[in-house]
Order: C-alpha cells, then structure tokens, then sequence
C-alpha cells in the first residue's frame, strides 16, 4: 500500500468538480451556512434564548468533549442526559427530563439514529446534530425542530457548519458580509494551506518536511477554534466554495467502501463493527469494551500508515461497548485501499 500522506487525517485540496455529482440540488433547503458546526448550535441557542425564556439546555451524556466544554464556556445553563451511542434502538423519551422552555440537543450517532419528537405542544425545543450522520435517513427525515452539522467532516473544505429547519418554515439568518480585523479569516487561509500543502506533498511537489508542517498548521487551527466564541458571518467567496460541495452524494462512496471492508474484516471478540440495514455509517466504527485492545489496534493500524480517530475520548465508559475506532472511508478511497485496511486489521487480529 503506497500513499505518502496515508489513510484518513484530514482532506486535502479537491475541486468540486472531482467529486462526482449524483445530485442535480443539495437535498437539504432552507439552509444557513456557517463556518463550523458550533457556531451554527451557539447562534440558533442564542436566537431561541432572545426570543423567550430558555431554563435549561441539555445534552447528551456522550458527546464531542471539545463541543462540550465549547458551549459550558458560552452558557452556564448545560445539563445531561444518558443515552446509549452504540445502540441505535435506544428509545430517548425527551418528555421524561426536559419541560417545554428547555433545549434538548439530540445527537445522530454515527449517522444510524433516528428519533422520534414528541407532537405535543408542550414539548422542549429539539435540535438534531448530523456532524457524523450527513445525508442519512434521520438527517433527511428529521422531524425536529432545527438541524445542525459541521460540514468539513464531511466535505473537503476548510471550515463549515450548517444550520436548518426540516419543516421549512424560515429563520433567521445573519448577513453574508466581513468583519474587519478579525483573525478567523486568516484560520481560514490557515487551513486552506495546510489542505494545499497535503495536496501538493501527494503528488510529489513538496518535501518530506512538508508533512510536519501543515499537520501543525491543522494542530494550530484546531486550538485557535476552541477558544474561539464568536460566530462569525461567512466571507462571500468562502460561502460560494461550501456551497460548491454541498449537491455532492458522499454516502455512494462511503456505502461501496463499507461494504468491502465488511465483507473482508474477520469476526473479532474485542471489537463490535457498528453497522445498520438502512444506513451506511460514518466511518468503518469499531466498539471496544477494552481500551488496552483499543491502544494496540490503534497503534497497529498507525504504524501500517492508516491515521484512525477516536469518537470520543474523555467521555465516561458506557455499561457495555465504551471505546469508539473510527477510520475513514470516504469518497478519497476505493476498493483497493478498503482491502487494504482489512488486510491490516485481520493482520492485528491473527496476531
């Protein structure tokens, strides 16, 4: 398996126009755009606070530790609630800890939940996160009242989030204009760059040192955004390059790639492979209850040049499966490579 930059870690440069278009409009409307998924949850939490009463914002239990400590820094109104993120059955009864001034933030896990929202008036305000669910069934089928997802884990751009609402009634949205001396635009450029210095290191333009660099340039980024609050209106030509991805149907790759690597991974009893009869998930998500099984098939697969991540770390272990592996199998790989990560995980497990 020869590829410099490896499998998985972040996108590099691509035109749109690479991507081939399975769709002639983006299914989702009435949308806004915003640079990251938690700016698109802080301004929608932020215009339902303004417009009545909000008592107590809820998440779940189990959830991205960096959005997490994100939003405690931005309200002191957080509260939890369990649920079980490897069983896709998991009845949630919203009714059961939230009342009809709170916001219950629901999360797509792994792009294979799909709730059902009460019809009653007197329901909390739901919000559904489809970060690692972009275009599955509950991301196009939501019945909640306001969606949201960060796009660049999806699509190969340097940032971007999504808000909307599936009944298509409309919301407010903020001003497409620029906002002087803010250094968020240069976090763009920032990561522009580093995707332009991968794509570039790829095909042989670049040194062995460029390596180094834009993943320190992504490391830079990431720190800057997690102490970043303020939602920042798109610049026109960053809209316009989100936008030229958005028709694309990423879950055709991700559905071939999933079902080779299922059909070649071998039956290992310390891992569960997530997966579902109607949707594709994510990524290729292998469960762990054990997190030293974890740590030695995570170094396995980064010493034989596949970069997993990890959904997510920090977040307590559940009563049964706990540590999430999750590899990328989107539209940058094909049959060739998905045997190839099998080869390397059967390889682990006979070893």
């Amino acid at each position: 398996m020869r590829n410099k930059v490896g499998l998985g870690s972040f996108f590099h440069s691509i035109a749109a126009e690479e991507i081939v278009d399975f769709s002639t409009k983006n299914p989702i409307s009435n949308y806004s755009l915003f640079y990251t998924g938690r700016h698109a949850i802080k301004f929608i939490f932020d215009q339902l606070s303004a417009a009545q009463k909000i008592e107590k914002i809820w998440l779940p239990n189990y959830y991205c530790q960096h959005v997490t400590s994100w939003l405690q820094n931005c309200y002191t109104n957080i509260h939890f609630y369990p649920i079980d993120p490897f069983s896709a059955d998991h009845s949630l009864a919203v009714l059961d800890f939230a009342t009809a001034n709170d916001i219950v933030l629901l999360n797509n896990f792994w792009g294979i939940f799909n709730y059902t929202i009460p019809k009653t008036g007197d329901r909390p305000i739901c919000i559904e996160d489809h970060s690692h669910g972009w275009l599955s069934s509950g991301c196009l089928e939501s019945s909640a009242d306001y969606c949201v997802a960060s796009l660049r884990k999806t699509l190969p751009v340097p940032l971007g989030g999504i808000l909307w609402q599936p009944n298509k009634k409309q919301h407010k949205t903020i001003p497409i204009n620029t906002l002087s001396n803010t250094n968020f635009y240069e976090n763009w450029e920032c990561i522009q760059a580093a995707m332009n210095l991968k794509q570039a290191y790829m095909i042989g333009t670049e040194e062995a040192t460029a390596k180094d660099n834009y993943l320190a340039a992504i490391a830079t980024s990431e720190n800057y955004l997690q102490h970043q609050y303020e939602v920042v209106p798109l610049q026109p030509t960053h809209h316009e390059l989100i936008t030229s991805f958005l028709p694309k149907d990423y879950t055709v790759y991700k559905k071939q790639n999933f079902k080779i690597l299922f059909k070649n991974i071998n039956p290992n009893a310390s891992f569960k492979l997530i997966t579902d009869l109607t949707n594709t998930p994510f990524g290729l998500h292998l469960v762990f209850k054990d997190r030293k099984a974890f740590a030695s098939l995570k170094a396995h697969l980064i010493e034989n040049n596949i970069y997993p991540s990890e959904l997510w770390p920090g977040n307590k272990p559940t009563k049964s499966w706990s540590y999430l592996l999750n590899v990328h199998i989107d539209f940058r790989y094909a049959a060739t490579e998905m045997k190839y990560i099998a080869a390397v995980i059967n390889d682990w497990t006979n070893g």
